[in-house]
């Protein structure tokens, strides 16, 4: 069983660049502004030959405002749930009263702790330690997370006392999912549920979920890594700067993805704003499942398969190659249908095509159906090979390259997709005019 460290501490001790550094990732958003963090982030790293499973909590606060109610609740399983927790302190702001309670909770729960003071390079430093003392402990760890400054002393520390080798387990996932959409549509539902565990806060407010969060799951044997984002919105809408960074980390995971699972709340239907995101995923070639959420709440007429295929394709013509599944992210319905088209794609983003049935296909279509003419010249495919994989990349080489219609780009497209039966893969073709012309 892999180690699970929680950092714990008041808001805007250094949670999350602490996290950033142990793990190895700028993975959690660093902000100025107390309270950055509303998730649980979640990432696995390793110490040499033991690996660990870290977590950094959103800020402790005990203001009964929504979102410091929901952190503080997040704060008190983590804290259950966690083998080590490391208490982080802020050497700049010295003790404050929150970090009396944090530590008594700690305490109660009888679980391993380390007290871990931050900001260590301030200039005042030394005048605050002998506050910490006040707290009753009697071994410190000082570090600066900004400026990794005896981070290995902690990495250390962690090492002699916790984690057990792992070698059953494949270092590195095969694929990243992201878990994308406009906000409230019920994204950290979904990934609530997969991990069958709350890892991100849910909330009926749109935009509570400002970072990305990672959950690595394992699954009748297979892992799988899963990217929960924020909600896309438009410019215009975006008001805070920390949801900036918010918005361009989500950015950043679909264009850091294999597969993208895209969510729309049924009862609100396709939006200009979707087609932007989809968009977005297109041009970056990625996988794609579109998950259609509420469920139980389409109407009888729409509750159809084919019928609601046609709707989202009409609305979202760049993506006609979406696999698409209903579901309900808060009962839990359909996630296994998710899990098996990951596993359907996964399969088929390695797939290589066998090259002389794919040259006698394509050479069938060229002889059974009409094709573009060039100066007189009817279009010829004199060769195709496949020269990558996910995605899948087909290069075509032709009589003529240049003047091919989009119309009959997206025929050959369409065929070999079919033909190969590579629903949800953004299939790349490149035409290329061959050396004899």
């Amino acid at each position: 069983m892999i180690p699970l460290i929680s950092i714990v501490g008041r808001p805007n001790v250094g949670k999350s660049t602490l996290f950033n550094q142990l793990s190895g990732l700028r993975h959690s958003i660093i902000y100025k502004e107390p309270g950055s963090t509303r998730d649980l982030l979640s990432n696995n790293f390793s110490i040499e030959d033991k690996e660990y499973r870290l977590v950094d909590s959103g800020g402790y606060d005990n203001e009964k405002e929504h979102y410091p109610t929901l952190i503080r609740k997040k704060i008190l399983e983590i804290i259950k749930r966690s083998d080590l927790i490391i208490f982080l302190l802020d050497g700049k702001s010295g003790l404050q009263k929150e970090d009396s309670e944090i530590l008594s909770i700690i305490r109660k729960s009888k679980k391993n702790y380390i007290t871990v003071i931050n900001k260590i390079d301030f200039k005042n430093f030394d005048d605050n330690l002998s506050d910490f003392y006040k707290l009753g402990e009697e071994n410190f760890i000082n570090i600066s997370a900004e400026h990794n400054r005896n981070i290995s002393k902690l990495r250390e520390y962690i090492y002699k006392n916790f984690g057990v080798v792992n070698n059953k387990l494949e270092s590195n996932y095969l694929y990243k999912i992201a878990i994308v959409g406009k906000p409230n549509v019920g994204k950290s539902t979904l990934i609530n549920n997969i991990a069958r565990e709350e890892i991100s806060i849910v909330s009926e407010k749109a935009g509570t979920t400002r970072d990305t969060v990672n959950l690595e799951i394992i699954r009748n044997n297979k892992k799988y890594f899963f990217v929960d984002t924020a909600g896309l919105r438009r410019k215009s809408k975006i008001s805070e700067k920390v949801e900036y960074y918010s918005t361009s980390r989500a950015i950043d995971a679909i264009e850091r993805s294999d597969i993208v699972i895209f969510m729309i709340d049924s009862q609100i239907g396709p939006s200009k704003q979707d087609s932007k995101i989809l968009n977005l995923i297109k041009k970056n070639n990625k996988a794609i499942i579109v998950a259609v959420n509420k469920s139980d709440l389409i109407p009888r007429e729409l509750n159809n398969s084919e019928k609601l295929r046609d709707i989202i394709f009409k609305y979202f013509p760049q993506i006609n190659y979406a696999k698409i599944v209903v579901i309900s992210a808060i009962k839990g319905k359909n996630i296994n249908k998710i899990f098996k088209s990951i596993d359907e794609i996964c399969l088929k983003l390695e797939y290589k095509i066998n090259i002389n049935n794919l040259n006698k296909f394509l050479n069938n279509i060229v002889e059974k159906f009409s094709v573009p003419v060039n100066r007189g010249k009817r279009f010829k495919i004199y060769y195709a090979t496949q020269t990558k994989n996910n995605p899948p990349e087909i290069i075509l080489f032709c009589n003529f390259a240049k003047n091919i219609p989009n119309t009959f780009r997206k025929f050959i497209e369409r065929s070999i997709r079919n033909e190969y039966k590579l629903e949800g893969i953004s299939l790349k073709l490149g035409f290329r005019t061959s050396r004899k012309e």
